[in-house]
Formats: structure tokens, C-alpha cells, sequence
């Protein structure tokens, strides 16, 4: 399933909210547990070293440090023998045995216990090969710990329904205004396509009704009247066509992309415009294996559209340039002649579909009017923008970006 570019922003904002608000959540959470047991395991060094610094008097030194700064901890001493005797216990019960290797290793340092509760413990030998234990729940750090996990977890939904909620309001607002934005040019489209529709239809129906009524007797002009009414019906149906073609470019479900080589489909492009019209000077400045994503038979008709444009509209002997460049990300793919070009208004101008800049042009060539229309539609299948600039030749330029394929 292929997913819209609207989908695609929403997973990409709520992967990235998800993942800061998680990632600053646990690191706060797990600091918290860290200090939590640095606290308890200063206490427990302290007390061990105050203990070591009463020699004989072990016992009575470690005693009077937990009841001088009221810790909670257990202060037991195991026998050689391997009986505990506790000397004091915290509030939470620890554990009820541990083994001299235990207690052996934990005069290094602090080591982890799990018994009836979980805990961290270090010892001191004293005289006699007895052990001198000190020991500290934990339990409050790891409830701590998972306590704030939940809230991070907790936080995280909340910020991702937030941050989705806002997108979503986001989205919609920018579709509403892009919908207006489209509904006017849709509306001034359809005026200009109706009044192109009516001017053949007026001249066909005209026409036939002189046709009918026996007003044109003369063989020559009814050859005349027929030669009008196909030729008009032919832009009917050029228009026609051309208005399928923009209703297809504007379908969500096109036609799949696939990998196209430009350079190839511009080259064989420019080529048969440079043999058709040989009274012009035609220049192909393209370079090789340039690859975009996009339909061939749309990027086929985006360039015909262009090259008959110049047809149309210059003289004969009118230079042409086509060149195709990498211009970093992107494909540059210029058309450009030296003809008299457009009006001053008209270049600079980003075009989007629907858009006209010189209605009379359709008919003096027979063209539908539509040629940029369709030309900026293909563009922006593709993700990039067509614009239209003063050539260096004197004329024209349909300057096209296009985003390039990357394996």
C-alpha cells in the first residue's frame, strides 16, 4: 500500500515526538535512579568508613553513624561460622542469610542482593575473621524507576495525541485553503474551457444551419463551410483531450511511477524536433543518464507540449536550445527559443495547473490553450516546479526542476 504524502508527515511528526518525549522522559527517569542509589550507597561507604576508622570498636562506630544522621539501614555481623546477628534492622527486611564468599566479595565493593526485598550491601572484615555488614533497600529506587517509566509512558501517549490532534487541525486548515485556492482556479478554468467550447460550436452550428436551409449553393462554399467545420471540430476535439489529460494528472491514482532516463527521452525528443524542422537551428546540450521517477508517456507529452509551443508560436527560422543539467538534487531541464517570447508579466511566475497567459494564442494556432496547463500538472506529479524566465536566445525559456532518482 502506498501511502499519501499527508500520512507519510503525520507518522514522521509523531515518530518524532514519540521518540523525543520518550528519550527525555527515560533520561530524566533513569538520572533519578541513578541518584537515588548514589544516595543510598554514600551511606553505606560512609557508615563502613567511619567503622574503619574505629578499630576494635567497629560495631559501636558504624551503630552510632546510622543513629547520628538517622539512615536507613541494617547493621548485622556474620560469624565466622556463618551466623548473622543483627545489631540493628532497617524498616524494610532485607534478607535472613548471606554466605561468607558474599560477604568476602562485597569488602571491595558495594554488591546487589535480591531476598525478600532487593538491596545493595558492603562489608567489613573486623578481628577474629568475622564480617561486619552494612545494608540498604533499594526498593524505593527501583519503584522510583518504574514509577517513572509509567509516567514517561504515560507522557509519550499524550504528547503523540497531542502532537497528532495539532497536525490534524494543521492539515486540515492548510487542505481548506488549498481547496479554495483550487476551487477558484478550477472555476476560472471551466469559464475559459466552456468559452473555447462554444466558439467551434457556434461556428459548427452556423454553419449547418446555412448548410440545411440551402443558403450556400456554390460547390466552393460549401467546400468552404465543410473545410470550417472539420477543422473546427478538430479543436474540439484537441480540447477535449487535453482537458482528459489534466482530469488524469489530477487523479490521485495515476498511473505508477517507474524510473525514467530523461536524457534518452529528451535526446530522441529533441532529435526528431531538429529533423522535422530543418530551416531552424536546433541545439541539444544534454547530459547523459539523468534519471527521475515520473510516467514516460507524461514527461513524452510535457515535451511535445514545449516543442510544438515553439512550432506554434515563433517563425521558422527562430533558434532552439534544449539542455538538460544536474543542478545538485535536482534535474534542470530548459526549452528555450528566441522568439518574441510572453508578455513582461507573465515570467518569474511559478506556474500551477490551470493557468493561462494568453488566451487569444489557442486560437490563431488551433491549440486548446491548455499546453502549460498539462506542461506544469506533469512537473508537479513529480515534486517540482516549472517557471518561466526570458531566454538568452531572445525568447522563451520553460525552465523545469526536476527532483532526481537515487537508488
Amino acid at each position: 500500500m502506498k501511502l499519501s504524502s499527508t500520512a507519510k508527515l503525520r507518522i514522521v511528526t509523531l515518530a518524532i515526538a514519540t521518540i523525543f518525549t520518550a528519550s527525555i522522559g527515560s533520561f530524566v527517569t533513569y538520572q533519578s535512579y541513578q541518584n537515588s542509589l548514589s544516595t543510598l550507597d554514600y551511606a553505606i561507604d560512609s557508615t563502613v568508613a567511619d567503622a574503619v576508622k574505629s578499630p576494635g570498636q567497629e560495631l559501636s562506630a558504624a551503630l552510632f553513624h546510622i543513629d547520628e544522621f538517622a539512615l536507613d539501614l541494617s547493621l548485622l555481623l556474620l560469624s565466622r561460622d556463618g551466623a548473622i546477628t543483627t545489631i540493628n534492622e532497617s524498616t524494610v527486611e532485607l534478607f535472613n542469610e548471606i554466605t561468607l564468599s558474599e560477604a568476602a566479595l562485597a569488602t571491595k565493593k558495594i554488591q546487589e542482593g535480591r531476598a525478600l526485598h532487593d538491596y545493595r550491601f558492603r562489608s567489613y572484615e573486623i578481628s577474629g575473621g568475622d564480617y561486619l555488614i552494612v545494608a540498604g533497600s533499594s526498593e524505593a529506587a527501583n519503584s522510583r524507576l518504574k514509577n517513572g517509566l509509567l509516567s514517561v509512558l504515560i507522557a509519550t501517549i499524550f504528547t503523540s495525541l497531542i502532537a497528532f490532534l495539532l497536525l490534524t487541525l494543521y492539515m486540515r486548515r492548510l487542505k481548506e485553503r488549498d481547496d479554495e485556492d483550487a476551487l477558484s482556479r478550477m472555476q476560472a478554468f471551466l469559464g475559459d474551457a466552456s468559452h473555447e467550447l462554444r466558439t467551434p460550436l457556434t461556428v459548427i452550428k452556423g454553419y449547418v444551419e446555412m448548410l440545411s436551409k440551402g443558403m450556400m449553393t456554390a460547390e466552393e462554399d460549401k467546400s468552404r463551410a465543410y473545410l470550417r467545420v472539420n477543422s473546427e471540430i478538430g479543436r474540439m476535439e484537441t480540447l477535449i483531450h487535453d482537458l482528459l489529460l489534466l482530469a488524469e494528472l489530477g487523479e490521485s491514482a495515476q498511473r505508477e511511477n517507474e524510473v525514467i532516463d530523461l536524457s534518452d527521452v529528451l535526446s530522441a525528443h529533441g532529435q526528431d524536433f531538429a529533423t522535422l524542422h530543418p530551416e531552424r537551428v536546433v541545439e541539444l546540450e544534454i547530459s547523459p543518464q539523468i534519471q527521475i521517477m515520473g510516467v514516460r508517456d507524461y514527461y513524452s507529452r510535457f515535451i511535445q507540449n514545449a516543442l510544438n509551443n515553439i512550432a506554434r508560436h515563433t517563425d521558422s527560422e527562430v533558434p532552439v536550445r534544449i539542455s538538460l543539467t544536474r543542478n545538485g538534487k535536482s534535474a534542470r531541464l530548459i526549452v528555450e527559443d528566441g522568439g518574441s517570447g510572453l508578455p513582461d508579466s507573465a515570467y518569474g511566475e511559478n506556474i500551477q495547473s490551470l493557468n493561462r497567459f494568453d488566451k487569444s494564442r489557442s486560437r490563431e494556432s488551433g491549440g486548446s490553450g491548455l499546453g502549460m496547463s498539462i506542461m506544469a500538472a506533469v512537473i508537479s506529479k513529480s515534486g517540482g516546479n516549472l517557471n518561466l524566465r526570458k531566454s538568452a536566445l531572445g525568447g522563451l525559456a520553460v525552465v523545469a526542476e526536476i527532483p532526481t532518482y537515487r537508488e
